[in-house]
């Protein structure tokens, strides 16, 4: 992370030359930071906050990256958990029981198994999710019925604890992706007002005005002052 961010600098520094307030622009100084956030700040000559918008962005990333990579390896081990204390040909045995018994006493299926290649993200979350597919896992044993789904399986309830942890740590992940987006925003904002407020300061001016007589004969200074 910290060579791509190297490289981007190294890159934007060609746009980044030694100019006055004046010559400065704060669209300029916006993009630079939309780009890589600080990289405007540097370009304004605000160095410290640069550093501060850098960090932050290079911060993110890194958790990013940490609970991303954390969320995918559970997302792996309870995948594989499931594929064995799962089953999927003792789920279709239930199916077809379900549908040979009467109509008023078969269970209403309310959702619709995927295969893994259709949908594998849906396939393991129902399996997980729904009282529907507890005659699927390993640890549950007793006869098949349609009138009393609540049936308790550790297997499948272990299994979620697993998903559920997978979970955290992509969501986490997925946040952390939008406070990168803001720190952007924020970083592209400051720059072009700084860049402004620079400009507006730079425009004052103070000097002396030496006259060694003024209109009725007398020596004055004068002390002057523009904006």
């Amino acid at each position: 992370l910290m060579r791509y961010l190297t490289i981007a600098l190294l890159l934007c520094g060609l746009l980044i030359g030694p100019a006055s307030a004046q010559e400065k622009s704060p669209k300029k100084a916006f993009f630079l930071s939309l780009l890589v956030p600080g990289l405007g700040e540097l370009y304004s000559g605000a160095k410290w906050r640069a550093a501060g918008f850098m960090a932050s962005e290079a911060l993110t990333w890194l958790a990013y990256v940490s609970w991303r990579s954390k969320g995918n390896d559970l997302k792996a081990d309870f995948r594989t958990f499931a594929d064995q204390h799962w089953r999927e040909t003792t789920y279709h045995a239930w199916q077809a029981y379900n549908q040979s018994q009467p109509e008023s006493q078969q269970y209403y299926e309310t959702e619709h198994l995927p295969t893994k290649a259709e949908d594998t993200q849906q396939y393991y979350e129902l399996i997980g999710k729904y009282a529907q597919f507890i005659y699927g896992w390993d640890d549950v044993t007793s006869s098949f019925t349609t009138t009393n789904m609540d049936i308790q399986s550790t297997l499948q309830h272990d299994y979620e604890t697993q998903r559920n942890e997978s979970n955290k740590y992509l969501k986490r992940a997925s946040r952390i992706a939008g406070l990168t987006v803001l720190n952007r925003i924020v970083s592209a904002i400051h720059a072009s007002a700084y860049v402004r407020t620079q400009q507006s300061s730079s425009n004052a001016s103070v000097w002396l005005d030496l006259s060694p007589i003024d209109w009725r004969g007398r020596s004055t200074i004068e002390l002057k002052k523009s904006f």
